[in-house]
């Protein structure tokens, strides 16, 4: 399933970027759909921060998103002030009932936006960071009027400036923000979306990658998904691992299975399942994160042989399952030497892991001269290739048959 979600650049009297407004879409045609407007929102919200990453969509610029005042009252999304406007509708104000909760938001640090046709109130303000007053529905003699009772603190946008006219006389009449399709129209982004089991499989993963890691927060969340229970308790139980006693429980599966054994067989899960990919892709991706887990043994780095291990098999992430590598890695607290070795970006940190990667993709084509050259610059005996080509092969036949 695609996802859909659009943004508008918001500019100075530059022409340069200050930030974006994000807007709700629901398909890839470039328009709003009316729809339930705190509904809309929560899509917003959510595709914001589990699909995208706010920074892929900022660009590292403020964000501001629309949002209804009674779904803040409801509840405040977990947001990062410093980059985050929650743009409100003038219409969605009642001064008396909601001075109290707007002056809480303030003095919390959230950074509010009003829009509409007019100022906020005088009593609230101050408590507004941004004003955006709508171009199409102002007259001129009235718009020119705002700025003289906005302080110099406060962003002042002209919105829907869809023309050249319009931009000139906005910033005549003293706006220093401009947003309207004069200067772009929204443009509409899509990925494709995790399931929901997929979901629970990464926050899974976050949980072992975290340095405070919590084994009965582990467990709970295992438990909630009846296919993952049913699926390490059968793992832990098989000839794979050879325990003498059954293991009868998550917690006593898990907490003997190790940080490290659970990473690896929860990346694989996370990789494998729901995926129409062959099953000899499949058979490739799990040969190369052993290979590279071999690699970094015979290089004297045993000590990196698990993120040698992930950044195999996740570099085949994207054409197993559909979908690209940035939306894996931004749900993920790797290091980005880790997330940029994954991409397969080379530099000083990366170099090591790069290499390995190559090492082992140019095995895979079967490019001989290459091989033995590179084995030379990482000083890998390059008749050691085959050994280790061929335990990594049988390592993930027998891997696969127990995931399976």
């Amino acid at each position: 399933m695609d996802s859909f979600i659009a943004r508008q650049p918001i500019l100075n009297s530059e022409k340069k970027t200050f930030g974006y407004e994000v807007l709700f879409r629901s398909s890839s045609k470039n328009e709003y759909v009316q729809e339930n407007p705190e509904e809309a929102t929560l899509k917003v919200l959510v595709d914001l921060f589990t699909n995208y990453g706010i920074n892929y969509i900022g660009k590292g610029l403020p964000v501001f998103i629309n949002i209804p005042l009674d779904t803040l009252k409801r509840s405040i999304p977990p947001t990062p002030k410093e980059s985050v406007f929650f743009e409100i509708n003038q219409k969605d104000i009642d001064v008396q009932k909601d001075f109290a909760f707007l002056r809480e938001l303030f003095y919390a640090g959230f950074k509010l936006s009003h829009e509409g046709t007019d100022l906020p109130h005088p009593s609230i303000i101050n408590f507004f960071k941004a004003v955006k007053i709508d171009f199409m529905a102002v007259p001129k003699d009235k718009r020119n009027m705002f700025p003289k009772y906005i302080t110099p603190n406060t962003l002042l946008i002209a919105h829907k400036v869809e023309d050249q006219v319009i931009y000139k006389e906005a910033l005549e009449e003293g706006y220093g923000l401009f947003q309207g399709f004069y200067f772009s129209k929204p443009e509409t982004l899509s990925k494709k979306d995790f399931a929901a089991s997929q979901f629970e499989l990464l926050n899974i993963l976050k949980m072992l990658l975290s340095e405070d890691l919590n084994w009965d927060r582990v467990e709970k969340e295992i438990k909630k998904n009846a296919f993952l229970t049913i699926k390490i308790l059968k793992l832990v139980n098989s000839s794979f691992f050879g325990f003498r006693c059954e293991v009868n429980s998550v917690l006593q599966a898990i907490v003997l299975l190790g940080r490290k054994q659970m990473i690896k067989w929860i990346v694989m899960i996370l990789v494998i399942e729901k995926t129409s990919a062959p099953l000899e892709l499949i058979k490739i991706a799990l040969t190369r994160s052993r290979l590279m887990q071999l690699l970094a043994q015979e290089t004297s780095k045993k000590f990196k042989e698990e993120e040698y291990y992930l950044i195999g098999l996740l570099s085949l992430f994207d054409v197993i399952t559909g979908f690209s590598k940035d939306n894996l890695l931004v749900h993920l607290p790797l290091s980005d030497t880790i997330s940029n070795s994954i991409r397969g970006i080379d530099n000083p940190q990366t170099r090591g892991y790069v290499q390995a990667l190559k090492l082992v993709e140019l095995y895979e084509k079967g490019d001989w001269d290459k091989v033995i050259s590179m084995c030379y610059d990482m000083k890998i005996r390059h008749e050691r290739m085959g050994n280790l080509y061929m335990e990594a092969i049988n390592w993930a036949e027998v891997t696969l048959e127990y995931i399976n």
